[in-house]
């Protein structure tokens, strides 16, 4: 089982590596759109005193978010328009388990990407990056509670075949919604209940917290650590479940 799981790991990283050498204008673009997006709401926001040493976590959160959560979707759609998701299936380990590999792979890639945008903000914008080793578990933490959410809209995926809608929809509410721009204590009561139950609302505060020097309990840390892995337990299930009944009513003969 583990060699099993180190050749997948390691032929993933060979196909994106391969990926992003062929295709490397698109990760350039990627930078720059997210760039201009965090500096036209920095901009906007300057005279605000939400803009401290810890406004751009937010945003690093949401970077991450949004390039991986919809990564093992966007494969798993691609497999079947060629042809080859049946190959995928009949390997020696469940496809699940490939999800989280093809995810865990393009949350690496993600991370090279996101150390590059915060240097180029660094350089141009007069904003005062601080960096708190101790983020770095919680970005963690927060992370295996979103691996959760791929893991659904690689379900809805092997169901529906393209799901990009649901992946925007989703992107741009945890960006509005989770603490990332705006405060959650400035939103309607029930969107900050909601919000409240996400993984990402709560690994931003406490990140926000730790580079801000202020207090951080244990009971938060554990809270999180139950929040996220509710979630990913939930998005196993979940995936199962699609699966299993994607198997029972052959939606897999099509491909």
């Amino acid at each position: 089982m583990r060699l099993n799981l180190f050749n997948i790991f390691k032929a993933e990283l060979n196909k994106y590596w391969i990926e992003i050498k062929t295709y490397y204008p698109d990760h350039i673009v990627n930078i720059i759109v997210t760039y201009i997006f965090f500096t036209g709401f920095f901009l906007g926001f300057r005279n605000n005193s939400m803009i401290d040493d810890s406004y751009y976590i937010g945003f690093l959160y949401w970077f991450f978010v949004s390039n991986v959560i919809s990564e093992a979707s966007v494969s798993i759609s691609f497999e079947k328009q060629i042809g080859t998701l049946e190959q995928l299936i009949l390997k020696p380990v469940s496809l699940e388990v490939i999800c989280l590999v093809k995810t865990l792979v393009w949350l690496m890639i993600t991370s090279i990407k996101a150390i590059i945008l915060l240097l180029i903000i660094k350089l141009t914008l007069p904003i005062n990056i601080v960096f708190d080793i101790k983020v770095v578990p919680i970005l963690i933490i927060t992370l295996t509670g979103l691996l959760g959410f791929s893991l659904l809209l690689a379900g809805l995926t092997l169901r529906f075949t393209k799901t990009a809608s649901f992946e925007s929809i989703l992107s741009y509410i945890l960006l509005f919604f989770t603490g990332a721009i705006v405060n959650i204590d400035n939103m309607p009561k029930l969107v900050r209940f909601i919000s409240k139950t996400l993984p990402l609302t709560n690994g931003i505060l406490i990140s926000q917290r730790l580079i801000n020097n202020e207090s951080v309990s244990i009971s938060q840390i554990f809270s999180l650590c139950l929040n996220s892995l509710l979630y990913l337990v939930v998005g196993i299930l979940l995936f199962k479940y699609i699966n299993k009944k994607s198997k029972t009513e052959g939606i897999y003969n099509e491909y």
